[in-house]
């Protein structure tokens, strides 16, 4: 005869009786885990009666505590040699104290539970199988999803392919998609510390995908199982960091909270946007305005997003009201940038967006919190694409302090925010650092400083008048005046301003109306890298500017001057016609370039790239990067050729300096070059 549900009960109770008679004097003994192996045993149909038989008279006679006590221990005994039930009998264990998915899961009352049982066999078990038997017993009801590529039939878009990753559950189809993916991991059966670079790599692109498509997101948990070692991450804007490895037959309590953490923690603790509200299917955020009040804006279509992991993140948004909202992380060592432009418009610079509303939202300091980081690991002085790959991994450990919420209050309720912590944050952490630059560094913004990370401003930024960057041109005239007047605005900027942007690119220029934008038909955006003209170094570390349109003295670590600018406008102007050309229907039945000579722009170091882009300026290489326009951008050729002598001068040697005087006379060649370009189209 089996044992009944009630005597199981019965055994249950045992441990908590005792405690409440204040016996201390106990041997040791494990109550959740070995009372739970008990139990799977008897639900495995591998436990009879007569196991119990002597406890069970005890309790019934109500013999005293040393007896009761006494027949525990020796049942437990008996039973340590049992044999356990056989797995593929996988019971279903619903008694488990779960709340509903909408209170979340007793976080500490299952971890007790899926702890108990972390290991029993499973070194016999394939690792999926056994995640998801574990999942569907203990994490029935969690809000987040246990996924792999088995489990989503089709990866949209993506080449990559995550082994393992956590997601709501999907509602509208079975096609996995980035925009759903909450935790994200890498699996492998066998573990090799010298692969440890290898696999962060593998795990920092699963990131990047995520991050692409879910650009207003907070930070991202990840996690490495290889064979029986774990590691877990956390990657924000500022890079990544971890708990170092551990064996999870060694520790599986911090293998239980891990995977418990993952599917119940909510969605501060998830770094999901929470600081926007969701009616209706659209998304809605509240920001100061610029009379001091409050204003509410509904974001529509993303315009611009940044594909990397450690950037400022840059996100733009057009919203209902006309206007543009551009989420972004800026240095706390720089002006934010809704100073920049409140100044730009104080000054009368024209042809540069102005402010309509403004939100600090949270800060790097703040997601790390309670955090310490040792001394971080240097992987090498230079990468490839510097905002893409980590290049440090600093040692941090908590010290108890609660994160903060998004909006930098820390929750009112004490426990709720300690539950809300995941294990990832619990055990000693790995950071990362930005990449070092390396080379001569001279100014302070390729200077590593001695802060293990750089802390990172989160805010939204609502502008007017709304655009489209310049590389959404309908027409080879649209293009060259958009760029001519940019170009006015930056010199505006700078003269007027007294303010230098440092970031001029195909995504900081926008094509406008003219009858809202003071009569320009492109203006310029993102000033967050922008700073006062001959200020000093300002202390932030990253580099300035986006690769394919840095200049080459900035390559190279020179300090960034006006000259700086106006060659990266060139730089967009050649890229444009180019590459982008191609895609915008302008090329008619002509076909691209197999293999663009550009291509060498935005791949390798800084140095590597320095010497192309010095190449490429002489007058030979200028034409053979010309020759891969389309037919129709003939008539822009003569205008480059105007501006590369303007920039570069009219001999065989180049000039890279940045004439002293009055910045006009470099400024009004290369406008008026642009008129020249345009009057000829109208013909």
């Amino acid at each position: 005869m089996g044992l009944t549900e009630k005597h199981a009960k019965v055994i249950a109770q045992l441990p908590t009786r005792a405690m409440a008679q204040g016996r201390k004097s106990l041997p040791p003994f494990s109550p959740p885990g070995r009372l739970f192996s008990v139990l799977l045993l008897f639900r495995g149909g591998s436990v009879r009666s007569a196991h119990f038989r002597t406890l069970i008279r005890c309790v019934v006679d109500k013999k005293s505590d040393v007896d009761v006590w006494e027949a525990v221990f020796t049942t437990f005994g008996n039973l340590s040699a049992a044999t356990p039930p056989p797995s593929s009998i996988a019971p279903t264990f619903r008694g488990t104290p779960i709340k509903s998915s909408s209170s979340r899961l007793a976080d500490s009352e299952t971890r007790d539970i899926v702890e108990a049982e972390l290991f029993y066999e499973i070194k016999d078990w394939p690792v999926w199988n056994w995640l998801k038997t574990l999942e569907g017993r203990y994490l029935a009801d969690a809000p987040y999803k246990l996924h792999t590529t088995r489990s989503a039939n089709h990866f949209k878009e993506r080449k990559g392919r995550m082994d393992i990753f956590f997601q709501a559950p999907a509602t509208e189809s079975d096609i996995f998609e980035c925009k759903n993916a909450l935790v994200v991991g890498e699996q492998r059966k066998t573990y090799d510390r010298s692969r440890f670079k290898a696999d962060l790599l593998q795990l920092t692109r699963y990131v990047r995908d995520v991050f692409a498509d879910q650009p207003t997101r907070r930070f991202v948990h990840a996690f490495s199982l290889c064979a029986s070692m774990m590691e877990v991450w956390v990657f924000d804007r500022s890079g990544p960091y971890s708990s170092g490895p551990f064996d999870i037959h060694d520790e599986p309590d911090k293998f239980a909270r891990t995977l418990v953490g993952y599917a119940t923690m909510d969605d501060e603790a998830m770094g999901l946007d929470t600081f926007m509200e969701r009616v209706g299917g659209h998304r809605y955020l509240t920001l100061d305005d610029a009379n001091g009040g409050e204003k509410r804006i509904r974001l529509d279509k993303a315009m611009v997003r940044q594909r990397a992991i450690v950037c400022r993140g840059t996100t733009c948004y057009r919203t209902r009201g006309g206007h543009v909202a551009k989420f972004s992380w800026a240095s706390d060592k720089r002006k934010l940038e809704v100073e920049q432009l409140k100044r730009a418009e104080e000054r009368g610079v024209r042809g540069v967006a102005r402010v309509v509303a403004h939100r600090r939202i949270t800060t790097i300091a703040s997601l790390r919190e309670g955090l310490e980081f040792s001394k971080p690991h240097r992987f090498r002085e230079e990468v490839l694409h510097f905002e893409d790959l980590p290049s440090t991994a600093a040692g941090a450990s908590t010290s108890g302090t609660k994160r903060k919420s998004s909006s930098g209050h820390t929750p009112e309720n004490t426990s709720e925010s300690k539950r809300r912590r995941s294990s990832s944050q619990k055990p000693t952490l790995t950071g990362s650092n930005r990449a070092s630059l390396g080379g001569r560094s001279k100014p302070s913004l390729y200077t590593s400083g001695e802060d293990l990370w750089e802390n990172s401003i989160y805010s939204c930024l609502v502008v007017s008048p709304a655009g489209r960057v310049i590389s959404d041109f309908g027409t080879v005239k649209e293009l060259l005046e958009s760029m001519r007047d940019a170009i006015k605005a930056h010199q505006s900027l700078y003269t007027t301003g007294n303010i230098l942007h440092r970031d001029i690119s195909s995504n900081n220029i926008i094509i406008t109306e003219p009858e809202v934008a003071d009569g320009f038909k492109g203006m310029l955006i993102d000033l967050d890298l922008a700073k006062e003209k001959d200020s000093g170094p300002n202390g932030a570390r990253h580099q300035t500017g986006t690769m394919q349109f840095m200049a080459v003295e900035v390559l190279r670590t020179a300090d960034h001057t006006y000259r700086h600018d106006l060659e990266s406008f060139f730089y967009v102007l050649l890229w444009m016609c180019a590459r982008q050309s191609w895609h915008n229907g302008l090329a008619g039945d002509e076909k691209p370039p197999k293999e663009s000579l550009l291509r060498r722009w935005e791949i390798g170091s800084f140095k590597y790239i320095a010497a192309a882009k010095e190449g490429d300026m002489t007058v030979n290489r200028l034409e053979a990067i010309m020759d891969e326009f389309p037919s129709v951008f003939d008539v822009v050729k003569p205008l480059c050729l105007r501006i590369r002598t303007a920039l570069f001068g009219n001999t065989a040697r180049l000039h890279f300096g940045t004439p002293g005087g009055d910045p006009a006379e470099l400024y009004n060649p290369i406008i008026e070059a642009y008129d020249e370009a345009v009057k000829e189209l109208n013909k």
